[in-house]
């Protein structure tokens, strides 16, 4: 990484800013945060914060969290398969989309509350005042789960004198928005605000078989407060919230149609002279072309989802002269219901992906202030949270799944077909068909050979249940405190201790037979029977690793040399190993089990005031996050001795294979940061040079049948990061947002990736560049303000960068990457109460990838999330 020269940025703010300071009377706005959990500037706090105010948002159009990133660019928010699903990532690191145990490691608070789950967060920006994005670890003052950084909303307090607005906005996909607010007193002491918005518009992705549109938006949000002024000293707030998405989404397009699709497809064909009556019944399904951007795909269920949040919280703020007494008690919950088709074809494969969850929270924040206006000023406090996670996951397979298992067992899903039918003077779906009757053949066999009944493996409505259940008790105590060492020079120490201890109860239901054979066991008794039919003598497991003992062992397929036991089992001689990769129902043992971790982090950093329009700071700050637990389908032991429940007979199969990891344990963070704050009339620069580790990175990375929860060894990241805003004349403002990385995986070892064919290969990672990090992400605007015959108005347009990058490690670059260029505009009116907008996003309509993974046990063919196409609309706003 090149280096950055502290004292050249130092320079080039005195000589910037010399020359602009006269020019004009009117310079930027001054903004507060609350980052260090006490109103400062903006330019005084030191720590690493990007802060977007009511007008941007207003004036951009930014309706949620994911349309903020188009002005952050340390921010990247992913929504993947349904709208519950989101990450939220800073400076390339976050995670906890796709599994219930795990907390994001970017944790998102609305006015203090902490909202655990991403899915209590992506609901519409409503009454907002500000949002604040912390970047880097932030454990110290907001205890565990902020290891990579901070979202903090903050909303607009009630107002003693009356007013609201009334607002809409009509959009291209049918897109109707309806805002409104009221706000007043209702005593001398006491004031009231309500606000309300409704948010609905037609999906833009197609699902061919239906007929219908998916991708669409149904939302509702609803915010209620009160503010009691008890006295000058003693001020008490009530909020209560509710929130209702019931969305049909998200849209899977096909990015690359493997060989297994001529599978998916297969036909009926007419009588074929050596397949007179067929065995198998054909999959007659359809899959749209690679074309991630056609925004089609043929699917047997619309993918929907409902995420319902709720809760309740009470501020109290009580001035006792140099002291000041903060609490903060909340109690939420969050109820989700998403089912989707997880083959994401038509071939109905499966039917069923049903997930329920549901998330009681209950928090209690107390913290105490003291300032005296002298040298010293510092904040103690605790934190507690309780919390009870319900999941239930039920995964039911379609009736096209029995053939599509028989056409992989033949090898009609290999790239090239076996040469028993390659050459065969027939189309190749008779050649299909003749490998899937063959298969359908092997599966009978394979019934017979066990005892089953025919039918029994992957029988339409077979599947698996889980039920999970966790409680959580988190608390925290932490300190900070600052030291004036002279009047332009502060020393900051905090430190903060964190316990947290889950239970956890994982129970199961399972029904899918063939996910719990042996297939070694079975392969092994078929080997047996083919020498025992060809008359070889001493045919036994004891003996069958002599060859001299099997004289005519030359007529049984890789046996035609010695050759140890366990060679025959391998996979060139076992004729069942095909099937390995359709074992994915997997049946696990039901566990109860608990951990109990706890960790000190802290932060220390000088504050230096240059000048009275130059800061410095630097520092090292520490993050954490605890053990998350796999409540998911793919909770396997990890430990090969442990056994897996298998549903034939209830006996255990201590032979199956595919581990993943019941829990990942604590994810670990340091920054070591120095930054540079400078702010005048007309100008101002934020600079921000890091150096960020996270130890223990919790992955959950899918495999193309199961997701895989594991710690990611040590992952790093060197940047710099730089804001700035330059009023280039009285009405033109410039505003920039820059990120430079260096992101490498220092160890990660045993890492799920692919070979340079593409083939999914356990590997060792260390020294390589992570996946899905850009390296340079840039965001800039110009805004143009006007003022003509007593109407208001402004001309914006920005620019959201994102360099070119891998999306996946399981994926090859050259067949998933992401490079994001998209323009953002509007132009604004103002006149006595009325606001006219017009607005578009992605005017460009730029195409790029949000997310793709191997296609769900579809070898060979890999799917994706693209992004959303351009939209534009107009916004009338009435205020009253």
């Amino acid at each position: 990484m090149k280096p950055y020269s502290v004292a050249g940025v130092v320079a080039a703010l005195t000589l910037l800013t010399g020359s602009a300071i006269a020019q004009q009377s009117e310079g930027l706005q001054e903004v507060i945060v609350t980052a260090t959990k006490r109103e400062q500037t903006l330019q005084d706090v030191p720590v690493a914060v990007s802060v977007t105010p009511i007008e941007t948002i207003q004036r951009a159009s930014i309706q949620n969290l994911t349309d903020l990133a188009s002005v952050v660019s340390s921010l990247r928010v992913y929504t993947l398969q349904t709208s519950t699903q989101t990450n939220f990532v800073i400076r390339g690191f976050g995670n906890g989309a796709n599994n219930p145990g795990i907390e994001g490691s970017v944790g998102v608070f609305i006015d203090g509350v902490y909202r655990s789950r991403s899915a209590g967060a992506i609901g519409d920006l409503v009454d907002v005042s500000r949002v604040e994005v912390l970047r880097g670890p932030q454990s110290t003052l907001f205890g565990q789960n902020a290891s990579a950084g901070v979202i903090s909303i903050v909303t607009q307090k009630p107002q003693f004198t009356a007013g609201g607005y009334v607002e809409g906005t009509l959009g291209n996909y049918g897109e109707r928005i309806l805002k409104g607010k009221w706000t007043g007193p209702v005593s001398d002491t006491v004031a009231v605000s309500f606000t309300g918005t409704t948010n609905k518009r037609d999906g833009y992705f197609s699902d061919l078989k239906a007929g219908n549109k998916i991708n669409d938006r149904d939302r509702l949000d609803l915010r209620g407060q009160l503010l009691w002024n008890a006295s000058d000293d003693l001020s008490v707030r009530v909020i209560t919230d509710y929130s209702d998405i019931s969305e049909v989404c998200c849209g899977v397009s096909n990015l690359v149609n493997g060989p297994t699709s001529r599978i998916i497809q297969s036909a009926p064909v007419t009588a074929i002279p050596t397949l007179p009556i067929p065995l198998y019944v054909p999959i007659n399904g359809q899959i749209y072309g690679n074309d991630p951007y056609g925004r089609s795909a043929y699917l047997n269920k619309a993918p929907v989802n409902s995420v319902v949040n709720r809760g309740t919280s009470l501020h109290l703020d009580w001035n006792l002269g140099n002291f000041k007494l903060t609490s903060i008690t909340s109690v939420r919950n969050q109820k989700t219901d998403f089912d989707y088709d997880f083959d994401f074809t038509s071939g109905d494969l499966g039917n069923t992906n049903r997930n329920v969850g549901d998330i009681d929270t209950k928090t209690q924040e107390l913290r105490l202030a003291f300032d005296n206006g002298g040298k010293v000023r510092g904040l103690l406090g605790a934190y507690l949270m309780k919390e009870t996670v319900r999941y239930d996951n039920t995964i039911l397979l379609g009736p096209g799944f029995r053939s599509y298992a028989a056409g992989l067992f033949s090898g009609a899903g290999g790239a090239t077909l076996p040469a028993s039918v390659a050459n065969l003077p027939i189309p190749e779906a008779y050649k299909v068909a003749l490998l899937m009757n063959g298969g359908e053949a092997s599966l009978r066999q394979i019934e017979a050979g066990i005892g089953a009944p025919f039918g029994t493996f992957f029988r339409a409505g077979t599947g698996n249940n889980i039920y999970t259940r966790q409680n959580t008790d988190a608390s925290t105590i932490f300190g900070q405190l600052d030291f004036n060492l002279t009047d332009r020079l502060t020393l900051t120490g905090g430190i903060a201790y964190t316990n947290t201890d889950k239970d956890v109860d994982f129970q199961q239901n399972s029904n899918e037979a063939f996910s719990a054979l042996n297939l070694v066991q079975v392969g092994y008794g078929l080997i047996l029977q083919q020498l025992v039919a060809a008359k070889i003598p001493a045919a036994t497991a004891a003996s069958i690793a002599d060859r001299a003992s099997v004289a005519d062992g030359a007529t049984i397929p890789c046996y035609t040399a010695p050759a140890p036991f366990g060679a025959l089992l391998g996979p060139l001689c076992n004729p069942v190993l095909a099937g390995y990769a359709l074992q994915f129902l997997s049946p696990v043992v039901p566990f109860t089990d608990k951990s109990k971790d706890s960790k000190t982090t802290y932060t220390a950093r000088f504050a230096l005031e240059i000048n009275d329009h130059v800061n410095a700071y630097a520092g090292v700050a520490t993050g954490y996050k605890a053990t998350s637990w796999n409540l998911s389908r793919d909770s396997k032991p990890f430990n090969p001795g442990t056994p897996s429940l298998s549903p034939l007979g209830g006996a255990t199969n201590p032979w199956y294979p595919r581990y993943g990891t019941r829990y990942a344990g604590p994810e670990e963070s340091t920054v070591y940061e120095i930054g540079l704050k400078s702010r005048f009339n007309r100008f101002a620069l934020n600079v921000a040079i890091f150096d960020q580790q996270i130890k223990g990175f919790q992955s959950n990375a899918f495999s193309g049948t199961g997701f895989v929860l594991a710690n990611a060894g040590k992952q790093s990241s060197k940047g710099i990061e730089i804001e700035s805003q330059f009023k280039l004349t009285r009405n033109l403002q410039w505003d920039f947002s820059g990120t430079f990385l260096d992101p490498k995986y220092d160890s990660y070892k045993n890492a799920q990736t692919v070979d340079k064919n593409g083939n999914l290969i356990v590997g060792d990672l260390s020294g390589s560049r992570p996946a899905n990090i850009s390296r340079t992400s840039l965001v800039t605007g110009l805004t143009y303000s006007f003022s003509v015959d007593g109407t208001d108005g402004f001309v914006r347009a920005d620019y959201d960068y994102q360099s070119k990058v891998a999306i996946s490690e399981n994926i090859l670059e050259s067949i998933a990457s992401r490079q994001v260029n998209t323009l953002n505009a509007s132009v604004g009116f103002k006149k006595e109460g009325w606001d006219f907008l017009l607005w578009g996003r992605n005017l460009t309509d730029d195409k790029y990838l949000l997310s793709a993974f191997p296609s769900v046990a579809q070898s060979g063919s890999f799917s994706a999330y693209p992004s959303q196409p351009r939209t534009f609309g107009v916004t009338v706003r009435k205020a009253f």
